[in-house]
Protein backbone atom coordinates (compact mmCIF):
# COMPACT_ATOMS: atom_id res chain seq x y z
CA UNK A 1 0.00 0.00 0.00
CA UNK A 2 2.34 2.22 0.94
CA UNK A 3 4.96 1.56 -2.47
CA UNK A 4 1.93 2.23 -4.45
CA UNK A 5 1.24 5.55 -2.53
CA UNK A 6 4.65 6.34 -3.14
CA UNK A 7 4.83 5.35 -6.49
CA UNK A 8 1.42 8.03 -7.25
CA UNK A 9 3.27 10.72 -5.52
CA UNK A 10 6.51 10.11 -7.92
CA UNK A 11 4.47 9.47 -11.03
CA UNK A 12 2.26 13.27 -10.13
CA UNK A 13 5.72 14.72 -9.61
CA UNK A 14 7.49 13.16 -12.79
CA UNK A 15 3.88 14.47 -15.00
CA UNK A 16 3.79 17.91 -13.75
CA UNK A 17 7.84 18.71 -13.98
CA UNK A 18 7.54 16.94 -18.09
CA UNK A 19 4.48 19.58 -18.43
CA UNK A 20 6.58 22.24 -17.28
CA UNK A 21 9.54 21.61 -19.47
CA UNK A 22 7.19 21.39 -22.02
CA UNK A 23 5.20 24.59 -21.26
CA UNK A 24 9.07 26.33 -20.76
CA UNK A 25 9.58 25.99 -24.48
CA UNK A 26 6.49 26.62 -25.38
CA UNK A 27 6.08 29.91 -23.96
CA UNK A 28 9.52 31.04 -23.72
CA UNK A 29 10.32 32.98 -26.77
CA UNK A 30 6.72 35.24 -26.26
CA UNK A 31 7.92 35.84 -22.44
CA UNK A 32 11.45 37.05 -23.70
CA UNK A 33 9.74 39.35 -26.91
CA UNK A 34 6.53 41.08 -26.36
CA UNK A 35 5.24 39.96 -22.91
CA UNK A 36 8.22 41.15 -20.81
CA UNK A 37 10.30 43.12 -22.91
CA UNK A 38 7.98 45.36 -24.97
CA UNK A 39 4.54 45.88 -23.03
CA UNK A 40 5.95 49.64 -21.75
CA UNK A 41 7.63 52.44 -23.09
CA UNK A 42 9.38 55.47 -21.18
CA UNK A 43 7.34 58.59 -21.81
CA UNK A 44 7.81 62.76 -20.49
CA UNK A 45 5.03 63.99 -17.91
CA UNK A 46 4.60 66.38 -20.62
CA UNK A 47 2.67 64.32 -23.03
CA UNK A 48 0.10 63.65 -20.02
CA UNK A 49 -0.45 66.64 -17.84
CA UNK A 50 -3.36 67.83 -19.79
CA UNK A 51 -5.15 64.47 -18.66
CA UNK A 52 -4.17 65.32 -14.78
CA UNK A 53 -6.08 68.47 -14.40
CA UNK A 54 -9.39 66.46 -13.68
CA UNK A 55 -8.02 62.58 -12.57
CA UNK A 56 -11.23 62.05 -10.64
CA UNK A 57 -11.20 61.90 -6.72
CA UNK A 58 -8.18 62.12 -4.76
CA UNK A 59 -9.15 60.75 -1.57
CA UNK A 60 -10.68 57.72 -2.82
CA UNK A 61 -7.44 57.01 -5.14
CA UNK A 62 -5.18 57.27 -2.18
CA UNK A 63 -7.32 54.94 -0.21
CA UNK A 64 -7.09 52.41 -2.95
CA UNK A 65 -2.88 53.33 -2.83
CA UNK A 66 -3.00 52.33 0.95
CA UNK A 67 -4.37 49.46 0.33
CA UNK A 68 -1.32 48.32 -2.74
CA UNK A 69 0.80 49.94 0.61
CA UNK A 70 -0.45 47.18 3.08
CA UNK A 71 0.07 44.44 0.15
CA UNK A 72 3.81 45.13 -0.44
CA UNK A 73 4.35 45.33 3.27
CA UNK A 74 3.34 41.49 3.41
CA UNK A 75 5.99 41.06 0.83
CA UNK A 76 9.79 40.51 1.05
CA UNK A 77 11.32 43.47 1.04
CA UNK A 78 13.69 43.20 -1.95
CA UNK A 79 10.97 41.24 -3.97
CA UNK A 80 11.34 43.27 -7.22
CA UNK A 81 8.21 44.79 -9.26
CA UNK A 82 9.14 44.55 -13.04
CA UNK A 83 8.04 47.96 -15.52
CA UNK A 84 8.82 46.51 -18.92
CA UNK A 85 12.86 44.57 -19.14
CA UNK A 86 14.92 47.85 -17.76
CA UNK A 87 12.90 48.72 -14.87
CA UNK A 88 12.52 46.53 -11.42
CA UNK A 89 10.94 48.47 -7.97
CA UNK A 90 11.44 46.66 -4.82
CA UNK A 91 8.97 46.29 -2.76
CA UNK A 92 9.62 48.40 -0.29
CA UNK A 93 10.50 50.99 -2.42
CA UNK A 94 6.71 50.53 -3.65
CA UNK A 95 5.16 50.68 -0.59
CA UNK A 96 6.95 54.04 0.54
CA UNK A 97 5.74 54.97 -2.79
CA UNK A 98 2.22 54.33 -2.71
CA UNK A 99 2.21 56.03 0.77
CA UNK A 100 3.84 59.06 -0.54
CA UNK A 101 1.39 59.43 -3.17
CA UNK A 102 -1.59 58.95 -1.07
CA UNK A 103 -0.40 61.86 1.30
CA UNK A 104 -0.15 63.60 -2.10
CA UNK A 105 -3.55 63.25 -2.99
CA UNK A 106 -5.18 63.83 0.33
CA UNK A 107 -4.41 67.26 -0.27
CA UNK A 108 -6.63 67.57 -3.00
CA UNK A 109 -4.73 69.77 -5.72
CA UNK A 110 -4.16 68.20 -9.07
CA UNK A 111 -1.22 70.34 -9.66
CA UNK A 112 0.06 70.12 -7.22
CA UNK A 113 0.12 66.62 -6.95
CA UNK A 114 1.37 66.33 -11.02
CA UNK A 115 4.62 68.61 -9.56
CA UNK A 116 5.43 66.04 -6.92
CA UNK A 117 5.21 63.62 -9.76
CA UNK A 118 7.41 65.03 -12.32
CA UNK A 119 9.73 65.35 -9.39
CA UNK A 120 9.87 61.82 -7.77
CA UNK A 121 8.15 59.72 -10.51
CA UNK A 122 8.56 58.11 -14.13
CA UNK A 123 5.44 57.55 -16.59
CA UNK A 124 5.69 54.41 -18.50
CA UNK A 125 2.85 54.04 -21.49
CA UNK A 126 1.49 50.54 -22.72
CA UNK A 127 2.08 49.83 -26.02
CA UNK A 128 -1.72 48.49 -26.13
CA UNK A 129 -3.13 45.85 -28.11
CA UNK A 130 -1.69 47.82 -31.40
CA UNK A 131 2.20 48.45 -30.49
CA UNK A 132 0.39 52.16 -30.48
CA UNK A 133 -1.02 52.56 -26.92
CA UNK A 134 -4.34 51.53 -27.30
CA UNK A 135 -6.22 49.35 -24.88
CA UNK A 136 -9.55 47.82 -24.91
CA UNK A 137 -10.80 48.61 -21.51
CA UNK A 138 -13.58 46.50 -20.23
CA UNK A 139 -16.07 46.88 -16.77
CA UNK A 140 -16.85 44.60 -14.02
CA UNK A 141 -18.68 44.33 -10.92
CA UNK A 142 -19.89 43.16 -7.77
CA UNK A 143 -23.03 41.02 -8.74
CA UNK A 144 -26.21 40.08 -6.37
CA UNK A 145 -27.78 36.77 -6.78
CA UNK A 146 -30.95 35.41 -5.26
CA UNK A 147 -29.81 32.05 -3.46
CA UNK A 148 -30.77 29.55 -0.34
CA UNK A 149 -28.12 27.29 1.69
CA UNK A 150 -30.55 24.33 0.67
CA UNK A 151 -31.60 22.88 -2.86
CA UNK A 152 -35.16 23.87 -3.75
CA UNK A 153 -37.31 23.79 -6.83
CA UNK A 154 -36.77 27.27 -6.81
CA UNK A 155 -32.77 27.26 -5.77
CA UNK A 156 -31.54 24.12 -7.91
CA UNK A 157 -28.18 25.78 -9.52
CA UNK A 158 -25.17 24.84 -7.38
CA UNK A 159 -22.53 27.26 -7.01
CA UNK A 160 -19.54 25.27 -6.21
CA UNK A 161 -16.56 25.76 -3.70
CA UNK A 162 -13.45 24.64 -4.83
CA UNK A 163 -12.75 20.56 -5.48
CA UNK A 164 -10.37 18.85 -2.98
CA UNK A 165 -8.83 16.96 -6.53
CA UNK A 166 -7.98 20.24 -7.84
CA UNK A 167 -4.16 20.46 -8.30
CA UNK A 168 -3.20 23.69 -9.02
CA UNK A 169 0.82 24.33 -9.65
CA UNK A 170 3.30 26.96 -9.27
CA UNK A 171 5.19 26.55 -12.91
CA UNK A 172 7.38 29.59 -11.39
CA UNK A 173 8.88 27.29 -8.72
CA UNK A 174 10.36 25.11 -11.32
CA UNK A 175 11.55 27.83 -13.69
CA UNK A 176 12.31 31.32 -13.16
CA UNK A 177 10.85 32.24 -16.75
CA UNK A 178 7.56 30.63 -16.12
CA UNK A 179 7.15 33.05 -13.04
CA UNK A 180 3.13 33.87 -12.71
CA UNK A 181 2.30 30.66 -14.76
CA UNK A 182 0.21 27.83 -13.49
CA UNK A 183 -0.83 24.93 -14.12
CA UNK A 184 -4.26 23.10 -13.06
CA UNK A 185 -4.88 19.72 -13.46
CA UNK A 186 -6.26 16.76 -11.44
CA UNK A 187 -5.11 13.01 -11.01
CA UNK A 188 -6.98 9.79 -12.60
CA UNK A 189 -5.66 6.52 -11.83
CA UNK A 190 -2.35 7.66 -11.40
CA UNK A 191 -2.46 9.79 -14.78
CA UNK A 192 -2.62 13.83 -15.00
CA UNK A 193 -5.72 15.07 -16.91
CA UNK A 194 -7.02 18.52 -17.36
CA UNK A 195 -9.57 19.45 -15.34
CA UNK A 196 -13.31 18.76 -15.91
CA UNK A 197 -14.85 21.74 -18.20
CA UNK A 198 -18.02 23.77 -18.19
CA UNK A 199 -19.74 21.45 -19.68
CA UNK A 200 -18.53 18.11 -17.79
CA UNK A 201 -19.45 20.07 -14.32
CA UNK A 202 -22.99 21.40 -15.70
CA UNK A 203 -23.97 18.68 -17.84
CA UNK A 204 -22.19 15.71 -16.54
CA UNK A 205 -22.02 16.18 -13.16
CA UNK A 206 -18.57 15.50 -12.48
CA UNK A 207 -19.04 17.72 -8.95
CA UNK A 208 -22.24 16.52 -7.85
CA UNK A 209 -23.19 14.78 -4.64
CA UNK A 210 -19.26 15.75 -3.33
CA UNK A 211 -20.65 18.07 -0.79
CA UNK A 212 -19.05 21.38 -3.12
CA UNK A 213 -22.37 23.08 -2.54
CA UNK A 214 -21.77 26.23 -1.25
CA UNK A 215 -25.32 27.74 -2.16
CA UNK A 216 -27.71 27.06 -4.54
CA UNK A 217 -28.96 29.93 -6.73
CA UNK A 218 -32.32 30.69 -8.70
CA UNK A 219 -30.68 31.78 -12.02
CA UNK A 220 -27.93 29.68 -14.11
CA UNK A 221 -27.36 32.79 -16.49
CA UNK A 222 -27.22 34.68 -13.35
CA UNK A 223 -24.33 32.40 -12.28
CA UNK A 224 -22.70 32.22 -15.34
CA UNK A 225 -22.06 35.53 -15.25
CA UNK A 226 -20.70 35.33 -11.56
CA UNK A 227 -18.18 33.54 -12.77
CA UNK A 228 -17.01 36.49 -14.70
CA UNK A 229 -17.08 38.97 -12.30
CA UNK A 230 -15.02 36.59 -9.36
CA UNK A 231 -16.67 37.82 -6.85
CA UNK A 232 -20.39 38.83 -5.75
CA UNK A 233 -23.57 38.08 -3.24
CA UNK A 234 -25.84 35.52 -2.88
CA UNK A 235 -28.86 37.29 -1.55
CA UNK A 236 -30.40 34.80 0.74
CA UNK A 237 -34.47 33.71 1.95
CA UNK A 238 -34.36 35.56 5.73
CA UNK A 239 -32.98 38.62 3.93
CA UNK A 240 -29.24 37.97 4.92
CA UNK A 241 -26.32 38.45 2.25
CA UNK A 242 -23.98 36.20 1.68
CA UNK A 243 -20.54 37.25 0.36
CA UNK A 244 -18.62 34.78 -1.93
CA UNK A 245 -15.79 35.34 -3.60
CA UNK A 246 -12.93 33.63 -6.22
CA UNK A 247 -11.26 30.37 -5.23
CA UNK A 248 -9.49 29.16 -8.49
CA UNK A 249 -10.69 27.89 -11.86
CA UNK A 250 -10.17 24.56 -13.62
CA UNK A 251 -7.91 26.19 -15.70
CA UNK A 252 -9.41 25.61 -19.27
CA UNK A 253 -9.01 28.73 -21.46
CA UNK A 254 -11.69 31.96 -20.84
CA UNK A 255 -13.76 31.98 -24.55
CA UNK A 256 -16.09 35.31 -24.55
CA UNK A 257 -19.47 34.30 -25.45
CA UNK A 258 -20.07 37.73 -26.66
CA UNK A 259 -17.67 36.73 -29.78
CA UNK A 260 -19.28 33.09 -30.61
CA UNK A 261 -22.91 34.41 -30.12
CA UNK A 262 -21.84 37.45 -32.97
CA UNK A 263 -20.29 35.16 -35.26
CA UNK A 264 -23.39 32.78 -34.99
CA UNK A 265 -26.00 36.00 -35.95
CA UNK A 266 -26.95 36.02 -32.68
CA UNK A 267 -26.22 39.57 -31.59
CA UNK A 268 -25.24 42.15 -34.20
CA UNK A 269 -21.91 44.12 -33.89
CA UNK A 270 -23.58 47.11 -32.50
CA UNK A 271 -25.25 45.59 -29.22
CA UNK A 272 -23.05 43.68 -27.45
CA UNK A 273 -23.25 44.23 -24.06
CA UNK A 274 -23.21 41.74 -20.72
CA UNK A 275 -27.43 43.07 -20.87
CA UNK A 276 -27.81 42.41 -24.49
CA UNK A 277 -26.25 38.69 -24.15
CA UNK A 278 -28.69 38.09 -20.72
CA UNK A 279 -31.48 39.30 -22.88
CA UNK A 280 -30.84 36.89 -25.71
CA UNK A 281 -29.51 33.72 -23.08
CA UNK A 282 -33.38 34.83 -21.63
CA UNK A 283 -35.14 34.68 -24.76
CA UNK A 284 -33.79 31.68 -26.19
CA UNK A 285 -33.65 28.63 -23.25
CA UNK A 286 -33.00 25.68 -25.58
CA UNK A 287 -30.07 27.48 -27.11
CA UNK A 288 -28.72 28.39 -24.01
CA UNK A 289 -26.96 25.98 -22.43
CA UNK A 290 -25.00 24.85 -26.02
CA UNK A 291 -24.17 29.15 -25.89
CA UNK A 292 -22.72 29.09 -22.18
CA UNK A 293 -20.31 25.66 -23.02
CA UNK A 294 -18.45 28.01 -25.44
CA UNK A 295 -16.68 28.94 -22.40
CA UNK A 296 -14.93 26.00 -21.19
CA UNK A 297 -13.40 28.14 -17.98
CA UNK A 298 -15.54 27.30 -14.61
CA UNK A 299 -14.75 29.41 -11.51
CA UNK A 300 -14.96 27.85 -7.64
CA UNK A 301 -15.81 30.23 -4.70
CA UNK A 302 -15.52 30.53 -1.11
CA UNK A 303 -17.40 32.59 1.29
CA UNK A 304 -16.00 35.53 2.21
CA UNK A 305 -16.27 39.18 5.10
CA UNK A 306 -16.01 42.09 3.35
CA UNK A 307 -14.14 43.15 0.14
CA UNK A 308 -14.57 41.86 -2.71
CA UNK A 309 -11.15 41.32 -2.67
CA UNK A 310 -8.66 41.50 -6.06
CA UNK A 311 -6.01 39.40 -6.67
CA UNK A 312 -3.51 40.80 -4.13
CA UNK A 313 -5.86 40.42 -1.46
CA UNK A 314 -6.81 44.08 -0.81
CA UNK A 315 -10.41 44.92 -0.57
CA UNK A 316 -11.24 46.83 -4.43
CA UNK A 317 -12.04 50.20 -4.28
CA UNK A 318 -15.23 51.11 -7.12
CA UNK A 319 -14.01 53.39 -9.94
CA UNK A 320 -10.37 53.37 -8.66
CA UNK A 321 -9.18 49.94 -8.94
CA UNK A 322 -8.56 48.26 -12.01
CA UNK A 323 -7.70 44.58 -13.12
CA UNK A 324 -4.83 43.56 -15.81
CA UNK A 325 -2.67 40.59 -16.99
CA UNK A 326 -0.71 40.13 -13.81
CA UNK A 327 1.74 38.59 -16.38
CA UNK A 328 2.65 41.55 -18.03
CA UNK A 329 2.27 44.89 -15.38
CA UNK A 330 3.43 44.77 -11.26
CA UNK A 331 0.71 43.89 -8.93
CA UNK A 332 -0.75 46.81 -6.57
CA UNK A 333 1.33 49.58 -9.00
CA UNK A 334 -0.41 53.13 -9.52
CA UNK A 335 -1.69 53.76 -12.34
CA UNK A 336 -3.77 56.50 -15.06
CA UNK A 337 -6.46 55.60 -17.14
CA UNK A 338 -7.39 57.34 -20.27
CA UNK A 339 -10.72 56.62 -21.44
CA UNK A 340 -14.27 57.23 -21.87
CA UNK A 341 -17.65 56.73 -19.78
CA UNK A 342 -20.79 56.10 -21.14
CA UNK A 343 -23.71 58.80 -21.34
CA UNK A 344 -27.03 57.11 -20.64
CA UNK A 345 -29.99 58.36 -23.09
CA UNK A 346 -32.05 57.95 -19.86
CA UNK A 347 -32.20 57.19 -16.58
CA UNK A 348 -33.00 53.37 -17.41
CA UNK A 349 -31.71 51.34 -19.80
CA UNK A 350 -28.26 50.92 -21.69
CA UNK A 351 -28.85 53.61 -24.64
CA UNK A 352 -25.94 55.45 -24.85
CA UNK A 353 -26.07 58.92 -26.08
CA UNK A 354 -22.58 59.46 -26.22
CA UNK A 355 -19.47 58.53 -25.11
CA UNK A 356 -17.52 61.28 -22.82
CA UNK A 357 -14.07 61.42 -21.93
CA UNK A 358 -12.61 60.88 -18.46
CA UNK A 359 -9.48 60.63 -16.86
CA UNK A 360 -8.72 58.52 -13.70
CA UNK A 361 -6.15 57.82 -11.59
CA UNK A 362 -6.51 53.89 -10.77
CA UNK A 363 -4.22 51.27 -9.33
CA UNK A 364 -3.57 47.92 -10.85
CA UNK A 365 -5.17 45.71 -7.61
CA UNK A 366 -6.89 42.35 -9.77
CA UNK A 367 -6.88 40.13 -12.69
CA UNK A 368 -8.90 38.01 -14.86
CA UNK A 369 -8.84 35.04 -17.41
CA UNK A 370 -9.87 37.44 -20.36
CA UNK A 371 -7.63 39.67 -18.91
CA UNK A 372 -4.97 39.17 -21.22
CA UNK A 373 -1.74 40.94 -23.06
CA UNK A 374 -0.52 44.37 -22.42
CA UNK A 375 -3.65 45.94 -24.45
CA UNK A 376 -6.82 45.05 -21.86
CA UNK A 377 -7.96 46.85 -19.03
CA UNK A 378 -10.99 45.30 -16.62
CA UNK A 379 -12.26 48.46 -14.90
CA UNK A 380 -14.37 47.95 -11.69
CA UNK A 381 -17.32 49.88 -11.11
CA UNK A 382 -18.22 48.65 -7.16
CA UNK A 383 -22.11 47.45 -6.41
CA UNK A 384 -25.26 48.20 -7.42
CA UNK A 385 -27.85 48.55 -10.66
CA UNK A 386 -25.58 51.78 -11.80
CA UNK A 387 -22.00 49.80 -11.62
CA UNK A 388 -23.66 46.67 -13.43
CA UNK A 389 -25.19 49.15 -16.36
CA UNK A 390 -21.73 50.98 -16.55
CA UNK A 391 -19.76 47.86 -16.71
CA UNK A 392 -22.39 45.94 -18.95
CA UNK A 393 -21.48 48.64 -21.89
CA UNK A 394 -18.22 49.34 -20.80
CA UNK A 395 -15.99 49.15 -24.06
CA UNK A 396 -15.12 52.55 -25.68
CA UNK A 397 -13.12 52.93 -28.91
CA UNK A 398 -9.79 54.14 -27.74
CA UNK A 399 -8.28 54.24 -24.43
CA UNK A 400 -4.77 54.20 -22.79
CA UNK A 401 -2.92 53.27 -19.81
CA UNK A 402 0.28 54.98 -17.69
CA UNK A 403 1.85 53.52 -14.77
CA UNK A 404 3.65 55.72 -12.40
CA UNK A 405 7.21 53.70 -11.56
CA UNK A 406 9.13 55.77 -8.36
CA UNK A 407 12.23 57.10 -8.89
CA UNK A 408 15.12 54.92 -6.70
CA UNK A 409 17.60 57.04 -4.41
CA UNK A 410 20.80 56.75 -5.57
Amino acid sequence: MRRTGLFKVVALLLALLLLAVVWRLVVRKTDQGEVIQGNLRSIAWGDVQKFLQNPGDLHLWADALEASAAYYDKQPPGELYKFGAQVAIPAAAMAKGCRDLAAQARKGSPNDLFRHLAAHYRIHASVGRDGQGDVLVTGYYEPLLTGSLQRSEKFRFPLYRRPEDLLDVDLGAWFDDLKGRRLVARMDNSHLQPYFDRTEIDQGGRLANRGLELAWVEDSIALFFLQIQGSGRILLPDGSQMRVGYDGANGRPYRAIGGYMLKEGMLQKSNVSLQSIRAWLQAHPEQMNQVLQQNPSYVFFRPQEGGPFGNIQVPLTPGYSIATDHREFPKGAPALLVSRWPRFAHKTGEEIAAWEPIQRLVVNQDTGGAIRGPGRVDWFMGFGPEAERVAGVMKPDQAALYFIVPKLEP
